[in-house]
């Protein structure tokens, strides 16, 4: 069984030190240039004073394997999340057992600090990010273009929304 730890430099440093390729490109194509283990290192530890949540994610035998961030977006009950792993396909159960544990508690979070939304971007290349989101209970909002060093690269936006949220009838999108 995973744990969920609070932020701690040398497990987050760990885990961006071994990321998986995919998630290295896409902080590259984020970027819009080639990034190093340090480098990111740096950018998350600098957030984390802004960040409402900074986790180390850890496997029952307390290897870490996934960091994630909550970070509020500047509009009320709106929150951004980061996860960045190691080999995906090593820690295939540990990832898996992370989505159950998110799903799980997300909403019990989400009522108590009082986010009703909660966003993620990824890269439209990244062959695993879509799945663990869908798993976690996010879906599929936009596609937004122009990313990447030639504006080539697209990313999908996802949104997990409050269960007790409904849209109001006056926002859907008209035919």
């Amino acid at each position: 069984m995973i744990t969920v730890r609070p932020y701690e430099d040398y497990a987050a440093h760990a885990v961006l030190s071994r990321l998986d390729p995919a998630d290295l490109l896409e902080a590259e194509v984020t970027r819009g240039r080639a990034t190093s283990a340090l480098e990111l290192f740096a950018d998350w530890r600098a957030m984390n004073s802004a960040r409402m949540e900074s986790w180390v994610l850890v496997t029952g035998a307390g290897e870490p394997f996934a960091l994630l961030g909550l970070v509020h977006t500047g509009q009320a009950g709106v929150a951004a999340a980061a996860l960045l792993a190691r080999d995906h396909r090593r820690f295939r159960w540990a990832l898996a057992q992370a989505a159950v544990l998110i799903r799980r508690r997300l909403p019990e979070y989400a009522a108590e600090t009082g986010v009703r939304r909660v966003e993620a971007r990824a890269w439209g290349g990244h062959p695993t990010a879509c799945d663990l989101l869908f798993s976690i209970g996010f879906d599929a909002e936009a596609i937004m273009h122009g990313f990447g060093p030639d504006g080539r690269d697209a990313f999908v936006q996802y949104a997990w929304i409050a269960p007790h949220i409904a849209a109001c009838p006056d926002t859907q999108l008209k035919d």
